[in-house]
């Protein structure tokens, strides 16, 4: 193999190169590791839920599953422009082992139930799902935790929308509760929320901060104490 006089010259810049580029490549290497290690400490707040018991998708009334990408549109899309009657929706707020203890599948079995036996009631409510365990952050915009059911009655917008909540019994929740609240409509007694949590009307949702709240108060109760620690440290060493 030959080499030239050029190519013999070249060789002291090129190692000369690679000296150089090598704590960058080390550098960068390092900080990918440690985003990579962080990023395993935190669970993804946007993951798909399916229903326990697949019931009431065998021709029951439709569950549909809340997610922080579209559940606004899914209940906005329910109410026709120039509607003047509200539309009912009836969230099931659950969760897993972690946000209701693995004590709501009774609920869900239940609430499943009842879809089925829906089916053919034109007076029956939309139906859907939010849990807590899948979509974290959702259930802080909501200000919402399990087991309860959130009862909307949904206008075209702009016009505001009442939301009821109505604790649930993890124990004793049967289809005859939900079946009976329908006939009963007792959930109407009460004074709908108003309050800055609320996901369509309140002060946080008007002013666009929902969503960056929902973030700020799920992130402060998954990541460890340490790395908060760890993220102080960096911001006074870069001021200092």
């Amino acid at each position: 193999m030959r080499f030239s006089t050029a190519t013999l010259l070249a060789l002291p810049l090129l190692a000369a190169a690679t000296q150089e580029a090598s704590p960058l490549d080390q550098a960068k290497a390092q900080a990918e590791y440690w985003l990579g290690k962080i990023a395993s400490y935190i669970p993804n707040p946007n993951k798909p839920h399916s229903p326990q018991e697949p019931a009431a998708k065998a021709g029951g009334r439709t569950l549909n599953i809340l997610t922080l990408n579209d559940w606004e549109q899914t209940i906005r899309s329910s109410v026709k422009p120039a509607s003047t009657k509200p539309e009912e929706w009836w969230i099931l707020v659950t969760g897993g082992n972690k946000t209701c203890f693995g004590q709501c599948g009774k609920i869900e079995k239940a609430f499943n139930e009842t879809a089925l036996l829906w089916s053919l009631n034109p007076t029956a409510p939309h139906l859907g799902y939010l849990n807590c365990e899948a979509q974290p952050v959702l259930c802080n915009v909501w200000s919402s935790g399990p087991p309860s059911l959130q009862i909307l009655e949904v206008l075209p917008a702009p016009a505001k929308v009442n939301i009821y909540t109505k604790g649930l019994n993890t124990t004793t929740t049967t289809v005859k509760t939900f079946t009976d609240l329908h006939a009963s409509k007792a959930w109407k007694e009460q004074t709908p929320y108003e309050g800055l949590f609320h996901p369509f009307d309140g002060f946080f949702a008007k002013n666009g901060l929902a969503l960056p709240i929902g973030y700020f108060f799920w992130a402060f109760a998954v990541i460890p104490s340490w790395m908060f620690m760890i993220g102080i440290s960096f911001i006074s060493r870069s001021i200092m």
